[in-house]
């Protein structure tokens, strides 16, 4: 928002505002300084205190909280269908069980947020179902548990609270259960309120209720019928009094956890009751019902504190669970009451178990089976107990506090887990048999993890599930970011530790069906297969020797034998294997999944097939070898060979050699092989060959070591189709051809070379483009991916990204991947959602492993023994197939995923699919975000840049109002401390700036015309200080950047440094020969620089920069010497000591502390000035105004500063700050800190001071905000604020109801024409959605032929009229304008009032609204339902008998008393009976305008309402002249029936008509403001001009008047 221009209002007596204010008028410190910056600046210090309401509301705010991206996930569970649904499914066990899997559903939390995805991306059931086809509902759902009803705007709570746990008592945590659950206790309930409950979440003191998000509570299956689609979360109201109701229930203390139990009441009880045990941090719990009961119209939970029980031990606790009671069940109400055990781990290194209801004190009054009893007989009034519980056990073992205490399912077994590093598992063992007493032995203790184990689970084998298994397996997870799977009995971990979490801390683990899932600090939930790990973990590995190279005398044919050596290992460590002389290996490779073809240097050739443990003879690869050019027989030295490659068919293997030789030699097993001649092919001068790489049956590449590759063409023989020549001085090791005529070689000195083979050439081939990719380490994997991305890594452990622009390769990023010391094999694969990816293999020391680099998902490791071993690998993502062989001596160890089957065979197209979903959400920052910045393209937010604590940058795609796909630019080797973007307005670029650690600044050019993110962003530069080596403990602090006004697209970068320094950089978005650039720094005053904000005041740049001293420094820059030095660079290099300044010209005192953040804006008024608004840790609010003159050209002078600073403003030291100037409705201030919240606040000019405004909670500290506004598709302009901190958090509101606000506020006279849409709201249908009858009936000649059927039909709608209750939005407008809340309308005396609703509405809504605001200034031009009147006129028209009425005039003998009979209808009116006129007993009809309608008692009332409004509209048209401002609201007016719309447009347009003619008159002008509210069309297409405003508001009527009425209570 900097460098927008308001204007500037000054008034008088702007100093006495506020009785607690201090006036102080001193000097602000000024310096002489080559800015030319002249004279002395006086400074006007006030302050005042922030005032807030007295009672906060967060659901009242305006602030919507739209997403949540990163942030810790603290728990993630899967959900499957619950057993209702599974019994409705007619399939066999195993179809049923894929069945239910198939609809699993992922819920966790992040912060306050829930999400809800599908497990399986897609389902396709074989045979479709109704059941199946309503129930696959594949949408994602998201909600914050403690917020405001029904949707997620504002929230609930007046403190954050993170949520650290929840149930589920609609869903099954296994596909599995139901199918072996056999019990006939497992009952439910039709009316159990607990079917309509599909999540409990608590975190802190708070526990929600919600329903929805897609788990299959009762609002969607209604006796195993699918009424409904699977809708959005839904919370459940609780009630706190007889008439408030909220959105969560809290307690005394902080939550562990909840277990909750149904209570069966009778059938004929239409209400449904449960128990709810909460385990809290003091090691106590308490025992809650809740029972069902109806206001208005909505059904609510009423909540009575039954019991709360003690233990004897007293203490703090980390962890606590329960054991006893299922979520699911259904407890019959005259049934005990199951026993529910408790598990809470200390702080003391222990594990207190003890029972909150032992079964042993049922005769007790207070036990809880009496109290529960009681409480069911009258659940009005309930005294709770308090009773004491004597502990059983106290667990020893831990050397630490417990973090994580879990129950196995049978409860035989507890696990835990705590900061000494171990997970522990304790057995109930039976003591005594005939007192039934039991013990707690400490059976085992796991060391492995690194760091803190955090959480721990019980995981069930698929053979296992169901019973207690005989060895428990467990899943820990912790904060050296690894899942560790554990065998207690067998005293190790099962598999390798699991990795898949792109940072430190793993909080949750669970187990659910055969998955493990896990959430860690990134914000991203991981899914893993435990069948597959534990198969993986059992370390098989066949070891093969290879047989024994044959005799000179070839072979007749080729021979099958078994192998030498074949056995099954366990993983373990080996015994040196001794060497094996005499046979070396030249080559092996796999193929086809399950076999494996090796070569040797004595000739021989050899095919193993790992499904049967054989191994075939092939003939010599060197024997029998003609010469594929004169067909002469060659001698070819086998102990030469270098390499093979086996075609893609697997018919032909290629052997090549020293001497440059290519042997081509049949894999063909037949008997009738050895007929057949190996043929060979040599290029002369090119050897020797180093490898062979097949693209597909017919072509081949041959790279040779003296820098060459060859592309041959398989015919009848090798046919060289293209030579080219690298052109340096490294070996070529790799090659990717992206099927148009471009191939990308890498070499083993770093070099990634673009050749253009569009032609056939016969000579050599040079690069078209070479680039220095690896630094000098070998390249060992080129890929191009389809959007033509070319990914390269080598040996150097980076994923280098490039791209050809302009015929050359152009350096995109290159992003080290973690852990890993070398890379080597690229993957292209598609995911479910079509998202492309690559999947990288390298080397963590001796360990080959496969990742995701972008989701840091670890797929594979294998423990190789070392890289420098002859190696192979493949892998079949589809089917998570892979197989490594690894070669030494002539001893091959295979490792593979599974046995060796058909399906194993391996895919050899270009890309592969992955159709398992192993990652949920963006992989963001782990750490607090430091700083953030919105990217605009074309005046829209395209893009949101960020940086971390923990040395990365995220590039996040912005579209739709949400965060849709996200790029990791390469870390910095220290904490991101700032960053920021700036765009040249007749660009289509931006120049993207990070700092950090070591004082090192990282430049970036990101494309707005690439179609993909990850083609968008190339590396320019990067700046480092000269002079001494700058430590990790010298950091950027802060940096920004602005473009200057030239034709060679430069921009000014300033950042701020730890020791005070001022650091100015000018970067060309044209690319440089040199990697590094270098700039001035200039000496502050010594404190460290915490923020800083530029802005571009008259020609000059300026700098505010604001120090951990309190103090803000004033530093400008002339803009025109800066562009001489642009012009005058030398190699890329700017000069700049010459034309910056020495000091800042000015500095003072803003805060007690440090300056944390502040925002700066110029605006326009008597004259030029910059507002700046900072925060700091002294929880004040300051508000600078500058006044510059300039006294000379080229010079620019300070003349003064008022200085406001509102203290008290935050709870907490405030972090962020952001300022929005807007003439149009008011200024705002964005703050937010420590406290969690954002506060908005409305800037005063005048009085410079600011006015609280609202606040809203958020899941983050806020570190940092930043704010934008974007365009809907439909026109509706959103103002979008992100907060980051632990994840980063979206904040908006809709513009246009600001508007909408601020224009009614202001207007003297206010028309209101309101729709069907507006009724709609109240549940009543549009004339879209009404019946054809309705059409049918709306004409009087039906009333002739069928008097009681017309009767009956309107008088069902009259009482469908009665019985509907307005909705909340007529109250609203009654309060605006009879109660006061439009403070601006013009009140005349008499009758005449300063609003009129014109509406074609016939319910009446209007006439029942509470304070009658309407029934004297309102029009109905279609009549009111509510009335009948005599029908007696309907065969008249003007007086004149209607033709083809004959019959009908005949009967009527009307009175005059006719004309004014009405009958007004209630509610109660049942008549069968015809009602009939008193007068002429004639049947009477409703007061209704229809078709063809000529009924003088109808239109005679009518015409007179519209007589009365149109004489307020000449009032209204007269007002607007003498300077009066109208709004136009119009509400729920569709096209269909357009006669309300325009009436609508009409009026804007008489009284803009009205306001030029004024104005051309010389005549004070008034204004029309034109708001219309429609949910589809609410678009206008009239010309808006200087005194004419046009809101559109997309939006449901009641929705749009709430949020509008939101705003105008704030502005009061």
């Amino acid at each position: 928002m900097s460098g927008q221009k308001i204007s500037l209002p000054y008034g008088s007596g702007s100093l006495s505002h506020a009785q607690n204010q201090d006036v102080d008028l001193s000097l602000a410190h000024l310096t002489q300084s080559r800015s030319a910056t002249q004279g002395r600046a006086n400074i006007t210090r006030t302050s005042t205190t922030a005032e807030f309401p007295l009672q906060r509301d967060d659901r009242l705010s305006v602030l919507r909280r739209d997403a949540y991206v990163g942030g810790p996930v603290t728990t993630a569970t899967i959900r499957f269908p619950p057993k209702h649904i599974a019994d409705a499914l007619d399939e066999n066990q195993t179809s049923k069980h894929n069945h239910l899997k198939s609809l699993g559903r992922v819920v966790f939390a992040r912060g306050p947020w829930i999400e809800s995805h599908p497990l399986v991306p897609s389902y396709r059931a074989a045979e479709s179902k109704s059941i199946t086809q309503a129930l696959e509902d594949k949408s994602c759902y998201k909600t914050i548990a403690f917020g405001g009803f029904g949707n997620t705007a504002g929230g609930g709570t007046s403190t954050f609270e993170t949520i650290s746990g929840m149930i589920f008592p609609s869903s099954s945590s296994s596909a599995l259960s139901y199918l072996n659950d056999s019990s006939s206790s497992r009952v439910e309930s039709s009316h159990s309120i607990n079917t309509r409950i599909s999540v409990v979440a608590f975190g802190g003191r708070r526990i929600s209720f919600l329903s929805g998000g897609g788990l299959w509570s009762n609002t969607y299956l209604n006796q195993h019928k699918i009424s409904d689609a699977i809708d959005e979360f839904v919370l459940i109201p609780i009630a706190k009094t007889d008439t408030l109701a909220s959105s969560s229930f809290e307690i005394s203390d902080w939550i562990h956890d909840i277990r909750l139990l149904n209570v069966e009441l009778p059938q004929e009880n239409k209400q449904s009751a449960f128990l709810l045990a909460v385990g809290m941090t003091n090691n106590n719990c308490e025992i809650f019902g809740f029972h069902s009961l109806t206001r208005d119209e909505q059904e609510i939970l009423q909540p009575a504190r039954l019991q709360c029980i003690t233990s004897d031990v007293r203490c703090i606790t980390y962890s606590l669970t329960f054991h006893g009671w299922d979520n699911t069940r259904l407890l019959s109400s005259d049934a005990q009451i199951p026993s529910l055990a408790i598990a809470s781990g200390t702080v003391f290194s222990e594990i207190v178990v003890w029972n909150i209801n032992p079964h042993e004190d049922k005769d007790d009054e207070q036990c809880l089976d009496r109290l529960v009893k009681r409480w069911l007989a009258n659940t009005n009034s309930i005294k709770a107990s308090r009773i004491r519980r004597t502990s059983l056990h106290r667990l020893r073992g831990h050397l630490g506090s417990i973090f994580s205490v879990r129950f196995s399912n049978c409860g035989r077994y507890i696990a835990s887990t705590s900061d000494d590093r171990t997970v522990r598992l304790f057995q109930q063992q039976l003591v005594d048999e005939s007192k039934s007493d039991t013990k707690w032995n400490l059976i085992w203790t796991g060391w492995g993890h690194t760091a803190r184990v955090f959480d721990v689970s019980f995981a069930y084998p698929s053979f296992d599930y169901g019973d207690e298994p005989s060895h428990p397996i467990l899943v820990s997870a912790g904060e050296d970011s690894t899942t560790r799977i554990w065998n207690p009995l067998q005293t190790k971990e099962v598999t390798h530790p699991l990795r898949g979490h792109d940072c430190e801390s793993v909080w949750t683990v669970d187990f659910c069906d055969d998955i493990i899932v896990t959430g860690g600090n990134d914000g991203c939930v991981k899914l893993w297969n435990l069948d597959i790990c534990m198969m993986q973990g059992r370390g098989d590995i066949k070891t093969f020797v290879v047989p024994k190279d044959p005799t000179n005398t070839p072979t007749s044919s080729d021979e099958t034998t078994t192998s030498e050596v074949t056995m099954t290992k366990p993983r373990k460590k080996q015994k040196k294997k001794p060497k094996v002389s005499g046979q070396l290996i030249c080559g092996m490779e796999l193929y086809k999944g399950h076999k494996l073809v090796v070569a040797t240097r004595a000739g021989g050739l050899f095919t193993l097939d790992l499904r049967q443990n054989t191994w075939t003879k092939h003939k010599c690869w060197h024997d029998n070898v003609i010469s594929s050019e004169d067909k002469s027989k060659l001698q070819v030295d086998a102990t030469t060979g270098t390499c093979i490659s086996v075609s893609p068919s697997a018919a032909i293997v290629i052997v090549g050699t020293t001497e440059g030789w290519l042997v081509v030699a049949s894999l063909d097993s037949s008997n009738d092989s050895s007929s057949i001649c190996n043929y060979a092919f040599r290029c002369p001068s090119y050897h020797p060959v180093q490898s062979i790489s097949w693209i597909d049956d017919d072509n081949v590449v041959v790279f040779y070591a003296r820098g060459s590759v060859i592309w041959f063409k398989m015919e009848e023989t090798l046919v060289p189709l293209h030579i080219l020549a690298l052109g340096t001085p490294g070996i070529p090791l790799s090659f990717a051809y992206d099927y148009k005529q471009s191939m990308y070689i890498g070499d083993s000195r770093g070099n990634l070379a673009y050749f253009d083979i569009s032609q056939s050439y016969l000579n050599e081939i040079a690069p078209t483009s070479v680039l220095k990719a690896h630094a000098k380490e070998h390249v060992t994997a080129v890929s191009v991916m389809a959007s033509g991305i070319i990914v390269s890594v080598g040996n150097d452990g980076c994923m280098h990204q490039s791209k050809v622009a302009n015929g050359k390769l152009q350096r995109l990023v290159s992003i080290p991947v973690p852990a890993t010391t070398g890379l080597k094999h690229i993957w292209n694969v598609f995911q479910t959602n079509g998202q492309e990816n690559v999947i990288l293999g390298g080397f963590y020391g001796n360990d080959y492993v496969v990742t995701d680099n972008v989701n840091g998902y670890e797929f594979v490791r294998i423990e190789t023994g070392g890289r420098q071993k002859r190696q192979d690998f493949q892998i079949g993502f589809s089917n998570g197939f892979h197989a490594m062989a690894i070669c030494t001596g002539n001893v091959i160890d295979v490792h593979s995923s599974q046995l060796f089957h058909e399906t194993s065979a391996l895919p050899r197209s270009r890309y592969q699919m992955i159709d398992k979903l192993y990652s949920i959400g963006h992989s963001y920052h782990a750490e607090t975000v430091n700083d953030a910045a919105w990217i605009e393209c074309g005046n829209k937010p395209a893009y949101f840049l960020s940086g971390s604590n923990d040395c990365s940058v995220k590039l996040l795609e912005f579209r739709n109002g949400t965060f849709a796909s996200a790029k990791e630019l390469p870390p910095h080797e220290s904490c991101v401390r700032g960053v920021c973007a700036s765009s040249h307005p007749t660009t289509n670029t931006s120049l993207l700036v990070t700092c950090g650690g070591k004082l090192t600044m990282e430049f970036y050019l990101l494309d707005h015309s690439s179609a993909d993110i990850d083609s968008s962003v190339s590396a320019l530069c990067s700046y480092r200080t000269t002079g001494s080596k700058a430590t990790i403990d010298h950091r950027m602090n802060a940096v920004r950047s602005v473009p200057l006004p030239s034709g060679t697209n430069y921009h000014l970068v300033v950042s701020g440094d730890s020791e005070g320094n001022i650091h100015v950089v000018i970067v060309s978005e044209l690319p440089k020969s040199r990697n590094t650039t270098i700039g001035e720094i200039l000496k502050g005053n010594g404190r460290p620089v915490l923020c800083l904000e530029l802005v571009i005041f008259n020609g000059f740049v300026l700098a505010f920069v604001g120090t951990t001293g309190g103090v803000i420094q004033l530093w400008t820059f002339n803009i025109d010497k800066l562009l001489c030095c642009c012009n005058e660079s030398e190699g890329g290099l700017h000069k700049l000591g010459g034309v910056l300044p020495t000091t800042a010209s000015c500095e003072f005192q803003a805060h007690q502390s440090g300056v944390n953040d502040l925002s700066a804006s110029t605006v326009s008024g008597e004259c030029e000035s910059v507002v700046v608004c900072s925060v700091g840790d002294d929880q004040a609010v300051s508000t600078c105004l500058f006044h510059f003159a300039q006294l000379e050209p080229g010079s620019l002078s300070c003349e003064s500063i008022r200085l406001c600073t509102t203290k008290c403003a935050s709870a907490s030291a405030l972090k962020a700050v952001e300022l929005v100037l807007d003439d149009s409705t008011f200024h705002r201030v964005y703050t937010s800190g420590h406290d969690n919240r954002v506060t908005l606040w409305k800037l005063e000019f005048a009085r410079l001071s600011l006015a609280h405004v609202t606040s809203a909670p958020i899941g983050t500290e806020g570190s940092c905000l930043n704010c934008c506004q974007y365009e809907q598709p439909d026109g509706t302009i959103r103002e979008v604020v992100a907060v980051g901190g632990v994840g980063t958090e979206l904040l908006s509101f809709n513009l246009n109801t600001l508007l909408a606000a601020s224009v009614l506020r202001g207007a003297n006279v206010l028309l209101v024409t309101a729709g069907a849409g507006f009724s709609a709201d109240s549940g009543l249908q549009t004339y879209e959605q009404t019946p054809l009858s309705y059409k049918e009936m709306c004409d009087p000649s039906k009333l002739v032929e069928d008097p009681a059927k017309f009767q009956q039909f309107w008088l069902a709608f009259t009482r469908s009229y009665l019985k509907t209750k307005p909705h909340f939005g007529y109250e609203v407008l009654d309060q605006w304008c009879h109660g006061g809340k439009l403070p601006s309308l013009i009140r005349q005396a008499g009758d005449s009032t300063p609003w009129w609703v014109y509406t074609s509405n016939v319910d009446g809504h209007f006439r029942r609204t509470r304070l009658a605001s309407f029934r004297k200034s309102m029009v109905e031009i279609h009549g009111c339902a509510l009335e009948f009147k005599c029908a007696c006129g309907i065969g008249f028209a003007k007086g004149e008998p209607r033709l083809g009425w004959d019959n009908w005039n005949e009967k009527v003998q009307p009175k005059d008393a006719c004309r004014e009979t009405k009958l007004v209808m209630s509610e109660d009116v049942t008549s069968s009976s015809l009602i009939l006129c008193s007068h002429c007993q004639l049947p009477m009809r409703p007061n209704v305008l229809m078709f063809h309608d000529t009924d003088d008692n109808i239109l005679r009332s009518i015409r007179l309402e519209r007589e009365r409004y149109q004489a307020w509209e000449a009032s209204v048209e007269e007002d607007i002249e003498m300077g009066r401002s109208l709004v136009v609201l119009e509400i729920g007016c569709g096209p269909t029936v357009p006669a309300v719309r325009e009436e609508s447009e009409e009026v804007v347009m008489d009284c803009a008509a009205k306001i030029i003619q004024s104005k051309k008159n010389g005549v004070k002008r008034g204004s029309v403001s034109f708001v219309r509210i429609n949910l589809k069309h609410a678009e206008i297409k009239l010309s808006a001009t200087e005194s004419t405003r046009m809101i559109s508001i997309f939006s449901g009527a009641e929705a749009a008047l709430r949020e509008i009425d939101r705003w105008i209570e704030l502005f009061q």
